[in-house]
C-alpha cells in the first residue's frame, strides 16, 4: 500500500505536533455527519487510500494522520445541507486534546514536507486471527474510542486497534475485486472506557464505511 502526505509540524504554545496529511489520490471518499451514525462513503481506490491510512496511524504512534474528507457531496444524499467532516486518526499514547485541533488545523497550510509512505498489507492480521473474545475482558484497551471537534472525527486507540479494524475496512477492496459488489459495508463501533461509559455528547459511536461504486 502506498499513500502520499504532507509532514506538518505544528506548534502551539510549548507543544508541537506533527501532522501526516493525506493528499487526494485517485479514489474518493467522504465522511458524512448522519442522524444516527456517522457515514465514510469510498470507491475503492479510496477504500485502499483508507485501509493505508490505518496503517499509517499503527505505525506512526506520534503523529495525528489527518483525512481531508470535506470534499463532498456523498453519494445518494440528497441534503445539501448535510454536516461534511474530516478524520484524524491517532494513538492514544499521544495525548491529544481535540479542542486543539482547530487551532492546529488553521496552521497546516503553511508549509509542510511532502512525504510517501510505503505501507505493507502484511501489517494487517486475517480476519480470524483477530482476538475478539478479548473485547470482553475486564481491561482491554485495543478499542477506538470517538470524539468530535471542529467538524473532525478523531480515532483514537492503540497500534493493536488500528491493525485489527484495519483488516475490515482493508476488506472492501478485496470484497470490491472479489464481488463487485453494489453494497458492501463494514462498521466501527466506539470502545467506551468503561462498561457504562458513552461517547461524548454530539458524537456519534458508530462509524458505518460503506464501498460506493457509483458517485
Amino acid at each position: 500500500m502506498r499513500l502520499r502526505t504532507t509532514v506538518h509540524r505544528v506548534r502551539t504554545g510549548r507543544d508541537e505536533y506533527r501532522v501526516l496529511t493525506v493528499e487526494p489520490g485517485e479514489g474518493r471518499a467522504v465522511l458524512v455527519d448522519g442522524e444516527w451514525w456517522t457515514d465514510l462513503f469510498a470507491d475503492r481506490a479510496g477504500a485502499r487510500d483508507l485501509a493505508a491510512a490505518w496503517a499509517l496511524a499503527a505505525r506512526s504512534p506520534r503523529s495525528l494522520v489527518h483525512l481531508p474528507l470535506r470534499s463532498g457531496p456523498a453519494p445518494g444524499c440528497a441534503d445539501e445541507h448535510a454536516v461534511l467532516l474530516d478524520l484524524v486518526l491517532l494513538h492514544h499514547g499521544l495525548g491529544f486534546p481535540p479542542s486543539r485541533w482547530k487551532e492546529v488545523r488553521a496552521r497546516l497550510s503553511k508549509g509542510g514536507t511532502p512525504h510517501t509512505a510505503d505501507l505493507p498489507e502484511s501489517d494487517f492480521p486475517a480476519e480470524d486471527e483477530i482476538d475478539y473474545p478479548s473485547h470482553h475482558y475486564a481491561g482491554w484497551r485495543d478499542g477506538l474510542h470517538f470524539t468530535g471537534a471542529a467538524r473532525t472525527l478523531f480515532l483514537t486507540g492503540t497500534a493493536q486497534a488500528f491493525r485489527w479494524t484495519g483488516t475490515l475496512v482493508r476488506s472492501l477492496d478485496t470484497r470490491a475485486a472479489r464481488l463487485a459488489p453494489t453494497h458492501s459495508c463494514v462498521t466501527l463501533d466506539h470502545a467506551p472506557a468503561t462498561p457504562t461509559s458513552r461517547p461524548p455528547k454530539g458524537t456519534s459511536g458508530r462509524l458505518h464505511i460503506a464501498y460506493t461504486p457509483h458517485w
